[in-house]
């Protein structure tokens, strides 16, 4: 029942993110708007309130962060293997790569784990997949701008000192910053006022019901014909939906024997591709197009396997 009340809120959010894109009042630059202010002003309060009240082990949380390392240390190579499995033409195996290695662990993960296990999945969720944000940002657009043929990526003249600072706070952006800070607080005992927390909650909230309309939003902005042509997507979403969490699954097995910490990284890796690709992509049409599709595509059928899993795991 709990699975199930979970995903018809998350559904009934979808939906009304869907209606009101075709209604005109959620259009593509207010989507954008609304996904830089849950990832940079929302998204710090939801970490930081899930940090309370939790009592685990820091020996375990040590091992859950050093699960999601070697994790994301073996992603790349299992994209690789797969876009050539599928045989992915140039110009998109770099994009393809980063479909496998991402999942949208923030903006459809949270709200899952959250429902199922309480905001304490949250503050696990950020330290498994910590490195998901530094390897977007460095390996993920290496790998999009390579595809789209900007030459040089590695060898562009040495930016200026404002574009050092850009590229910092994408790689280390607000989301980072409080996920270092609760794991500081979490280490240290640090004791939080139920003033601050209560704010935390509030205003972190926000972000579930948020982060489905623009969701939602995103889906209406492709016709259903586009995305169900893509013959490709269908092996990619189920490499993404399917075999990347069982891959996590087995991987958390050999580092810990909680059942809640192995089902929360498996359950958010098993989230559909990340937003994000679509967003890194969109300045070049022949990738953007690729990742936009399977964006939309695997998260309608994230609608069915999320359930499954959860249920498969016991959740």
């Amino acid at each position: 029942m709990a699975i199930a009340v979970t995903m018809c809120k998350l559904f009934a959010a979808l939906i009304l993110g869907y209606v009101l894109n075709k209604l005109g009042m959620l259009d593509e630059h207010t989507s954008k708007r609304l996904s830089a202010i849950i990832m940079n002003a929302v998204l710090p309060f939801l970490i930081i309130s899930s940090v309370a009240g939790i009592d685990g082990s820091g020996g375990e949380v040590l091992l859950l962060f050093l699960a999601g390392v070697v994790c994301y240390a073996v992603f790349p190579l299992i994209g690789w293997l797969i876009v050539r499995l599928i045989g992915v033409k140039e110009g998109l195996r770099g994009t393809y790569m980063c479909m496998v290695m991402f999942s949208n662990n923030a903006f459809m993960g949270y709200p899952v784990v959250s429902a199922l296990f309480g905001s304490s999945a949250i503050f696990y969720t950020t330290i498994f997949h910590m490195l998901f944000n530094l390897m977007v940002f460095s390996l993920g657009m290496m790998l999009i701008r390579k595809d789209a043929g900007v030459d040089g990526y590695l060898e562009e003249a040495p930016l200026r000192p404002r574009e050092r600072v850009r590229v910092v706070r994408q790689v280390v952006n607000n989301g980072v910053i409080a996920s270092v800070l609760a794991l500081v607080i979490y280490f240290c005992h640090i004791p939080l006022p139920e003033m601050v927390t209560e704010t935390c909650s509030f205003i972190g909230n926000i972000c579930m019901p948020l982060s489905m309309m623009v969701i939602g939003g995103s889906i209406a902005g492709y016709p259903l014909k586009d995305i169900f042509s893509e013959k490709r997507v269908y092996f990619i979403t189920a490499v993404r939906l399917i075999l990347m969490p069982v891959l996590v699954y087995l991987v958390m097995r050999l580092f810990t024997d909680n059942g809640e910490l192995i089902k929360v990284a498996t359950i958010t890796t098993g989230m559909p591709i990340a937003s994000i690709v679509a967003m890194a992509s969109t300045p070049y049409p022949e990738q953007g197009k690729a990742s936009a599709i399977a964006v939309v595509f695997s998260t309608l059928c994230s609608l069915v396997t999320i359930p499954v899993m959860c249920v498969l795991l016991g959740a």
